[in-house]
């Protein structure tokens, strides 16, 4: 989306963040050039739960805590809301 965020990281995780911010950018790409979905704030949702759904399907139940995701997400969504506020 052609945007600079700066973002804390614990020490000795940048390569994880950046990983991370390579795959978000990578599903950004993906959604936009399919080009049915319009607007940044639909795009990052539809992204989100894009991953969200991955996550979900991946994880076995043994070791998936819904509270604790659910959590995360809430506060990923606060995050991106104060980051659009911004702008």
């Amino acid at each position: 989306m052609a945007r600079d965020f700066v973002i804390a990281c614990p020490e000795g995780q940048e390569k994880n963040l950046m990983d991370s911010v390579e795959y978000l950018n990578q599903k950004i790409n993906l959604v936009q050039s399919q080009g049915s979905i319009v607007g940044v704030d639909r795009i990052i949702i539809t992204v989100a739960l894009n991953i969200t759904n991955e996550f979900i399907n991946q994880g076995s139940p043994q070791t998936f805590d819904l509270t604790q995701f659910r959590q995360k997400i809430s506060s990923i969504e606060h995050q991106i809301d104060e980051v659009l506020a911004q702008n």
